[in-house]
């Protein structure tokens, strides 16, 4: 029992975090708002972008994964320079708050979208998205600062296992309002969707409150911030990653079969509905039982990396996120689409902690937001890369297919970098 509850206030916050903002993942990300936008927002048959002297016919769930891209590359292109700044000016939790509260008052304004907005609900999820990414640069930063690094394991894998269960508390109170909109007062599912939106929002600002009271307010800063500030800010931001080569490898790796994750998980719905059919309320109910499995998976994950290595167990995840590939490839049945909800809840959680706990034993506390920064590169552009590459392939052969076979290459290619990282600091 001991090991699902934090040791201080500090942790605490920081799991409250996940908690909080898990729930944009979850309802937002994964869930309500693909299908939404597919169904009522966008036209359904497409609309035409135009760029410059190019004209590209697109549907929702292309659209989709290029507004995802540009979200989370608005992120990665700063994020490096925001946690460097963080880190020499001490301000740290004061710019995290910010991003944390900037994206729950975007994430409510999503309630006010519907039918033909495409760009004004576009516009919305761009800025809560890019706040959501952005923060967490700052909030993986806390855990050098708030625990030891035998204990990194443990509570980056809490972290991630109170998020789900965050995240699915919230969800499962959404699916409840599908089947009965008159509990609250609602009488369509697109007004509950609408609803649910904001409750999003304000699910995520109320939990963050305790690190705005909790999280500490001063950590410690680089010790050669004289020998560096004369540097170009690119220049000094590169010396600190190449004089680490180990960290360098780290963030390749990670860039490489985080790809797949994220692909999988942005793009997995939009797949359900228009591939297999399934309604929203089935999407939802898949992705609840993947948050409540999750939470096992997550502790189980991490209990077996400090028995067996952190690197080790992260080698048998990457293995079954590659039959979880191959298996969406083949799959036809909505039933399919079940099984892959489970398997990938149970590796989901474990996949990401562990590369966070084994990230934040590589690298100097001093500069932990600058050096998550670069982590964030690494998981930001490949999270634009899957699903930019997902929707070109499905305009190509105008099936999703191909383009779930092919993040494969991935998790493999991430393996291999892995595999230069040791396990130990």
């Amino acid at each position: 029992m001991r090991r699902l509850l934090p040791n201080s206030k500090a942790q605490w916050a920081w799991c409250l975090y996940d908690w909080a903002n898990s729930a944009f993942a979850t309802s937002i990300l994964a869930v309500l708002f693909p299908v939404y936008f597919a169904k009522v927002i966008m036209p359904s048959k497409g609309m035409a972008l135009h760029l410059g002297f190019l004209r590209w016919h697109t549907q929702a769930s292309s659209l989709w994964g290029y507004t995802v891209s540009t979200s989370l590359f608005c992120v990665a292109v700063i994020a490096p320079w925001i946690g460097r700044w963080a880190d020499l000016q001490g301000k740290r939790r004061p710019l995290f708050l910010l991003l944390a509260f900037c994206g729950a008052a975007s994430t409510t304004l999503l309630a006010f979208t519907g039918h033909g907005t495409v760009w004004r609900a576009l516009a919305c999820f761009i800025v809560a998205y890019a706040c959501f990414s952005a923060s967490e640069i700052f909030y993986n930063a806390f855990l050098p600062h708030i625990a030891s690094p035998s204990q990194h394991d443990w509570l980056s894998g809490l972290g991630y296992a109170y998020g789900y269960v965050g995240g699915g508390l919230l969800l499962a109170l959404h699916l409840i309002w599908l089947h009965e909109p008159r509990w609250i007062g609602l009488e369509t599912t697109h007004q509950v969707v609408r609803f649910a939106f904001f409750t999003v929002g304000v699910w995520w600002a109320f939990f963050t409150l305790p690190c705005l009271l909790w999280l500490p307010s001063q950590t410690s800063r680089p010790r050669d911030t004289a020998s560096t500030q004369w540097m170009p800010f690119p220049v000094a931001l590169w010396k600190d990653l190449w004089a680490r080569p180990r960290v360098a490898a780290m963030v390749v790796a990670y860039f490489f079969y985080n790809n797949g994750i994220q692909t999988v998980i942005t793009m997995a719905s939009v797949y359900g509905a228009t591939e297999l059919g399934l309604s929203t309320t089935s999407l939802t109910g898949a992705f609840l039982m993947t948050q409540w499995i999750a939470f096992p998976g997550a502790t189980l994950l991490s209990a077996a990396a400090e028995r067996f290595g952190t690197r080790r167990v992260l080698f048998i995840s990457l293995a079954v996120w590659c039959c979880v590939v191959v298996f969406a490839y083949g799959m036809h049945s909505p039933w399919h689409f079940w099984i892959l909800a489970a398997i990938v809840g149970f590796i989901l959680g474990g996949s990401q902690s562990l590369s966070r706990s084994l990230f934040s034993r590589l690298i100097p506390g001093e500069k932990s937001a600058e050096f998550f920064g670069f982590f964030a590169i690494g998981g930001k552009f490949s999270a634009i890369l899957g699903p930019l590459v997902f929707g070109i392939l499905r305009d190509v052969f105008g099936t999703p297919r191909p383009a779930i076979l092919s993040l494969v290459a991935f998790f493999l290619i991430g393996a291999a970098m892995l595999a230069t990282v040791k396990d130990d600091p």
